[in-house]
Protein backbone atom coordinates (compact mmCIF):
# COMPACT_ATOMS: atom_id res chain seq x y z
CA UNK A 1 0.00 0.00 0.00
CA UNK A 2 1.18 3.31 -0.67
CA UNK A 3 -1.75 5.97 0.11
CA UNK A 4 -5.70 6.07 -0.28
CA UNK A 5 -7.64 8.90 -0.65
CA UNK A 6 -10.96 8.91 2.19
CA UNK A 7 -14.22 11.11 2.76
CA UNK A 8 -16.57 11.77 5.23
CA UNK A 9 -19.22 8.77 5.10
CA UNK A 10 -23.07 9.24 5.99
CA UNK A 11 -22.32 8.67 9.41
CA UNK A 12 -19.14 11.33 9.83
CA UNK A 13 -17.04 8.75 9.85
CA UNK A 14 -13.69 8.91 7.54
CA UNK A 15 -14.73 6.34 5.30
CA UNK A 16 -12.02 4.96 2.15
CA UNK A 17 -12.91 5.73 -1.54
CA UNK A 18 -9.69 4.65 -2.84
CA UNK A 19 -6.36 2.36 -2.11
CA UNK A 20 -3.13 2.80 -4.24
CA UNK A 21 -0.99 -0.20 -4.06
CA UNK A 22 2.02 -1.52 -5.81
CA UNK A 23 2.23 -4.03 -7.60
CA UNK A 24 5.68 -5.90 -6.75
CA UNK A 25 7.23 -7.94 -10.01
CA UNK A 26 4.07 -7.67 -12.51
CA UNK A 27 4.79 -9.47 -15.93
CA UNK A 28 4.53 -6.21 -17.48
CA UNK A 29 5.12 -2.56 -16.09
CA UNK A 30 1.60 -0.01 -15.77
CA UNK A 31 2.06 3.37 -15.86
CA UNK A 32 -1.17 5.11 -15.29
CA UNK A 33 -1.35 8.78 -15.46
CA UNK A 34 -1.28 10.27 -12.73
CA UNK A 35 0.58 7.74 -10.72
CA UNK A 36 4.17 6.61 -10.42
CA UNK A 37 5.14 3.16 -12.11
CA UNK A 38 3.01 -0.19 -11.25
CA UNK A 39 0.86 1.98 -8.88
CA UNK A 40 -2.60 1.33 -9.12
CA UNK A 41 -6.30 2.51 -7.61
CA UNK A 42 -8.70 0.13 -5.99
CA UNK A 43 -11.88 1.91 -5.37
CA UNK A 44 -14.51 1.62 -3.09
CA UNK A 45 -18.37 -0.33 -4.41
CA UNK A 46 -21.04 -1.40 -3.04
CA UNK A 47 -22.54 -5.00 -3.01
CA UNK A 48 -25.70 -5.80 -1.65
CA UNK A 49 -25.98 -8.97 0.77
CA UNK A 50 -29.07 -11.25 1.62
CA UNK A 51 -29.67 -11.39 5.31
CA UNK A 52 -32.95 -12.85 7.00
CA UNK A 53 -33.50 -9.65 8.28
CA UNK A 54 -37.18 -7.66 8.41
CA UNK A 55 -36.07 -5.55 5.24
CA UNK A 56 -33.50 -7.39 4.13
CA UNK A 57 -31.85 -4.37 2.55
CA UNK A 58 -28.22 -4.31 4.02
CA UNK A 59 -25.28 -3.20 1.57
CA UNK A 60 -21.73 -3.41 2.15
CA UNK A 61 -19.47 -0.31 0.57
CA UNK A 62 -15.60 -1.91 1.17
CA UNK A 63 -12.77 -1.47 -0.91
CA UNK A 64 -11.66 -5.68 -2.03
CA UNK A 65 -8.51 -6.23 -1.09
CA UNK A 66 -6.57 -9.24 -1.35
CA UNK A 67 -2.97 -8.58 0.34
CA UNK A 68 -1.33 -12.34 -0.60
CA UNK A 69 -3.14 -15.39 -1.55
CA UNK A 70 -3.48 -18.28 0.77
CA UNK A 71 -2.66 -21.58 0.30
CA UNK A 72 -1.77 -24.95 2.60
CA UNK A 73 1.76 -25.77 3.66
CA UNK A 74 1.12 -28.75 1.39
CA UNK A 75 0.23 -26.75 -1.86
CA UNK A 76 3.21 -24.80 -1.26
CA UNK A 77 5.70 -27.56 -1.92
CA UNK A 78 7.98 -26.44 -4.79
CA UNK A 79 6.83 -22.93 -4.11
CA UNK A 80 9.48 -20.23 -3.74
CA UNK A 81 8.64 -16.58 -2.58
CA UNK A 82 10.45 -13.37 -2.08
CA UNK A 83 7.82 -12.72 0.17
CA UNK A 84 6.47 -14.85 2.46
CA UNK A 85 4.04 -14.16 4.81
CA UNK A 86 3.18 -16.96 7.30
CA UNK A 87 0.76 -17.61 10.28
CA UNK A 88 2.62 -20.09 12.34
CA UNK A 89 -0.92 -20.16 14.09
CA UNK A 90 -2.00 -22.24 12.01
CA UNK A 91 0.44 -24.79 11.61
CA UNK A 92 -0.47 -27.59 13.92
CA UNK A 93 2.90 -29.88 13.80
CA UNK A 94 7.01 -28.70 13.18
CA UNK A 95 6.97 -30.33 9.52
CA UNK A 96 4.34 -27.88 9.00
CA UNK A 97 6.48 -24.49 10.19
CA UNK A 98 9.18 -26.24 8.42
CA UNK A 99 7.45 -26.05 4.87
CA UNK A 100 5.64 -22.70 5.52
CA UNK A 101 8.77 -21.10 5.93
CA UNK A 102 11.09 -22.92 3.84
CA UNK A 103 9.60 -21.25 1.03
CA UNK A 104 11.09 -17.82 1.98
CA UNK A 105 14.28 -17.16 -0.15
CA UNK A 106 15.40 -14.61 2.78
CA UNK A 107 14.62 -13.98 6.27
CA UNK A 108 14.30 -10.53 5.73
CA UNK A 109 11.47 -11.79 3.14
CA UNK A 110 9.35 -13.38 5.65
CA UNK A 111 6.61 -11.83 7.24
CA UNK A 112 5.32 -13.74 10.53
CA UNK A 113 1.57 -12.78 10.89
CA UNK A 114 1.32 -15.10 14.52
CA UNK A 115 4.16 -15.78 16.61
CA UNK A 116 5.90 -19.16 17.07
CA UNK A 117 4.06 -22.10 19.42
CA UNK A 118 7.22 -23.87 21.25
CA UNK A 119 5.39 -27.09 21.82
CA UNK A 120 4.55 -27.09 18.19
CA UNK A 121 7.93 -26.33 16.97
CA UNK A 122 10.01 -29.15 18.94
CA UNK A 123 10.28 -32.36 17.07
CA UNK A 124 8.75 -35.35 19.58
CA UNK A 125 11.54 -38.24 19.36
CA UNK A 126 8.09 -40.30 19.61
CA UNK A 127 6.95 -39.91 16.69
CA UNK A 128 10.27 -41.55 14.89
Amino acid sequence: MVGWNSSIGRHGHLTLETLFVKLIGPPKNINLAGLPENVVPISRFTTAITCCLPDDSIKREQVVVLPNFAMTDYASQGKTRKYNVVDLDLCYTYHSYYTCLSHSTSAAGTVIVQGLIPKKSQVDYQDF
